[in-house]
C-alpha cells in the first residue's frame, strides 16, 4: 500500500512552489526592460541569486516527494543543500562586499581598494568549510524509510561562527561609516548614500538571523534531521534572503528636493563623464552623482 503523504511533506511542497513563484516574480521585476548585456556586476549578483534560489526551490521540492526510501535521493538532497546553499550564501557575501566598496570607497577601483581586496581574502576559508561539511555530511535511511540529512556537530558549529564572524565584520563596515561625521556619507546631499547603507545593513543582519537560526537547528539535532524538515528550513532561508536582498536594492525615491538636486548634479557632472568612472580627488557632486546612479543600477 503506497504511503500518504504526512502534513510536513505537503508544506514543504507548498512553500517549494510558492518559493519557486516568488523568485520568478522578482526575476522578471529585475530584468524587465533591460538588456542583459549592459547588466553591471552588483545587479548580476542579485540576478544570480535569484536563479540559484529558484534552482534550490524546484529541486528541493522534488526530493522532498522522493526520499522516503530511497537512499540516492536521500544522498542528493545534503549535496543539493551543500552546494547551493553555499552558493546562494557566497554571492551574499560578494553583495556586502560590493556595498561595502559603494559606501565606503567611492574614490577608487575595486583593485585599488585594500579593503576590498580584504573583503574577498576574508571569503576564501568558505572553500576549507565546504569541503568539511562534505566530509562531515549526513544520509542515513532511519529504519530504511525515513530520510535523515545534516551535518555533525564540528561542521555545523566551525560554519556558524564563520558565518557570525564575516557578517558582523561586514555590519561593522556599514556601521562605521553610518556614525562616522567625517565619512562620504555625511553632508546634505548624501540621503540617498545613507540610504544604502542603512538598507544594506537592515539586510546583512537578516541574514546572519535566518541563517544563525538554520544552522543552529542543525546543532540541535545533532546533524540527523528529517530531510523533509531539512529542505523546508533551507527554502524558507534562502527564499528570505533573496527577498532582503530585493528589498535592499529597491528603489526608495527620497522627497522632492533630493531628486531636484540630483538632476542639478547630473548636469554639473555632465561635461566630466570622459574622465571615468572613479576619479582622484572627486567633489560632493561627483561622490553624490556617482553613487545615487550606481544604486539604482542595482
Amino acid at each position: 500500500m503506497p504511503q500518504r503523504p504526512d502534513l510536513s511533506s505537503i508544506i514543504s511542497l507548498l512553500v517549494s512552489l510558492l518559493a519557486i513563484s516568488l523568485m520568478s516574480v522578482l526575476f522578471g521585476r529585475k530584468t524587465s526592460g533591460t538588456n542583459l548585456t549592459n547588466i553591471n556586476y552588483a545587479r548580476g549578483l542579485v540576478i544570480t541569486l535569484y536563479v540559484v534560489s529558484w534552482s534550490f526551490s524546484t529541486i528541493a521540492a522534488i526530493l522532498a516527494s522522493t526520499n522516503p526510501g530511497n537512499i540516492m535521493s536521500c544522498t542528493l538532497s545534503i549535496f543539493v543543500c551543500l552546494s547551493l546553499y553555499a552558493a546562494s550564501k557566497i554571492i551574499i557575501y560578494l553583495f556586502l562586499i560590493e556595498k561595502v566598496y559603494v559606501v565606503s570607497s567611492v574614490t577608487t577601483t575595486r583593485r585599488d581598494t585594500k579593503l576590498y581586496r580584504i573583503n574577498i581574502l576574508l571569503l576564501t576559508p568558505y572553500t576549507v568549510i565546504l569541503v568539511l561539511m562534505i566530509l562531515n555530511r549526513v544520509a542515513v535511511l532511519q529504519d530504511g524509510e525515513q530520510c535523515m540529512i545534516g551535518l555533525r556537530p564540528l561542521a555545523s558549529i566551525v560554519l556558524i561562527l564563520y558565518d557570525i564572524f564575516i557578517s558582523c565584520w561586514l555590519t561593522v563596515l556599514f556601521v562605521r561609516p553610518l556614525m562616522s561625521t567625517t565619512s562620504a556619507l555625511q553632508g546634505p546631499s548624501k540621503s540617498r548614500l545613507r540610504q544604502v547603507a542603512s538598507r544594506t545593513l537592515t539586510g546583512s543582519l537578516i541574514a546572519l538571523l535566518l541563517s544563525s537560526g538554520n544552522v543552529f537547528t542543525l546543532v540541535y539535532y545533532r546533524g540527523y534531521e528529517d530531510s523533509v524538515l531539512c529542505l523546508l528550513s533551507c527554502t524558507l532561508d534562502v527564499t528570505l534572503n533573496a527577498c532582503t536582498v530585493h528589498w535592499v536594492t529597491s528603489r526608495a525615491r527620497g522627497p522632492t528636493t533630493e531628486k531636484s538636486s540630483r538632476g542639478a548634479n547630473n548636469q554639473n557632472t555632465h561635461n566630466n563623464a570622459t574622465s571615468g568612472e572613479k576619479q582622484t580627488g572627486p567633489t560632493e557632486t561627483h561622490i553624490s552623482v556617482h553613487v545615487e546612479s550606481y544604486a539604482d543600477n542595482y
